[in-house]
């Protein structure tokens, strides 16, 4: 009897935290709990003292929501940083793979053409070549590191 007694109890702590519990005696004997005790019956009320549960209880609601709110502002600057840094390792190998492949278009000896400002088209010269060969191996430097 005193098993069924803790286990019922057992299975009524979150509830009776917010209830009242009364004790008596039906008509077969039996110890009975109810949060309402019947007509003409003598019942006892009796006092339970629940602990409350494990963890930080010393926060309040407003506190917990604040620390929420602090924890999802945290994460969504955490997820900008990274977001913008992915931004700049693709815009990076971006140019680098632009300034390769300009560096490889130099290097190959087919003739480079370039537009003047008055829209003629201008061949590129040995001495005009090294130097942006030299100009291009500097992009590639800066680029791919």
């Amino acid at each position: 009897m005193f098993h069924r007694f803790a286990a019922f109890v057992l299975a009524c702590l979150p509830l009776i935290a917010v209830a009242q519990v009364y004790q008596y005696r039906d008509a077969q004997g039996r110890m009975v709990f109810s949060d309402t005790p019947p007509p003409g019956v003598n019942a006892t009320r009796k006092d339970v003292n629940v602990a409350p549960p494990a963890g930080d209880t010393s926060k309040t609601l407003q506190d917990k929501v604040q620390d929420f709110q602090k924890r999802r502002d945290e994460a969504a600057d955490r997820e900008a940083k990274a977001a913008k840094d992915r931004a700049e390792k693709d815009k990076a190998a971006e140019n680098c793979s632009r300034a390769r492949n300009k560096l490889a278009a130099l290097q190959s000896g087919q003739r480079i053409v370039r537009y003047n400002a008055q829209g003629e088209r201008e061949f590129l010269d040995d001495a005009g070549r090294e130097a942006e060969i030299a100009q291009a191996q500097q992009s590639v430097t800066e680029w791919c590191k």
